[in-house]
């Protein structure tokens, strides 16, 4: 398996975990910078919980698009940023972000 293979696995349980919202399964995903962005974006509305699915989209140099599409009632879809690094062997968030 390749690095990139092996980031699109680990970002699709990103992915899933953050629909779920799966707190417990999110938080060894990020680094210590990571983590707090994380926790200012989650602080504002339309958040990926309730999604009904998403798309990985690989923007290159470990940058990826999630978009999330869910019903408008919910907010409709919506795209965010996830910036990869390898710490230690794990690949983990240092940066994530909403992109407009």
């Amino acid at each position: 398996m390749t690095a990139t293979a092996d980031l699109l696995e680990i970002a699709d349980q990103f992915a899933q975990d953050l629909i779920a919202n799966n707190i417990a399964g999110l938080m060894p995903m990020f680094t210590p910078v990571g983590i707090g962005q994380a926790m200012a974006l989650q602080a504002q509305p339309d958040s990926a919980e309730g999604s009904e699915s998403f798309e990985i989209e690989d923007q290159g140099d470990n940058l990826l698009h999630i978009t999330f599409r869910g019903p408008e009632s919910a907010g409709g879809d919506g795209t965010i940023f996830t910036q990869w690094v390898e710490v230690e062997g794990l690949w983990k968030v240092d940066a994530i972000g909403r992109v407009d």
